[in-house]
């Protein structure tokens, strides 16, 4: 698998009505966990795991560390914030090998799941930088 840079997807009127909706339907919601479980921690790091089947979303989450993605699977997946953020959503493309994305901290977000595959990707937050 490559570190690359993300390559983003159009977002047709459909998709954005789509992620619009999701976002009114989970306004107000509480923040949660990054990813669906840790499988390790130490002063360093913090390593997670996430999988959303097609249609399915993380948790509300705040990015407090630097971290990287690194996907295994899926086809596309969105990033919607809540409203009033400072932007509206993105759609990132899957290369079918997957990827390694390095991201900054600050965002906050639920991950949606808008394509038609299983999305699975490992999180590793930089507790140290």
């Amino acid at each position: 698998m490559k570190y690359s840079e993300p390559e983003y997807a159009e977002i047709t009127p459909e998709l954005r009505e789509r992620l619009e909706k999701f976002r009114d339907e989970h306004e107000g919601e509480a923040l949660g966990n990054v990813g669906s479980r840790i499988l390790f921690e130490d002063d360093r790091v913090r390593i997670w795991d996430l999988k959303l089947e097609p249609g399915q979303a993380s948790d509300l989450h705040h990015h407090e560390h630097d971290y990287y993605l690194i996907i295994q699977s899926g086809d596309r997946v969105a990033g919607i914030m809540p409203k009033g953020g400072p932007m509206d959503f993105f759609v990132g493309k899957i290369p079918p090998e997957g990827n390694t994305v390095r991201v900054p901290k600050g965002n906050t977000e639920w991950a949606f799941n808008c394509g038609t595959q299983t999305y699975y990707e490992f999180l590793v937050e930089l507790k140290d930088t």
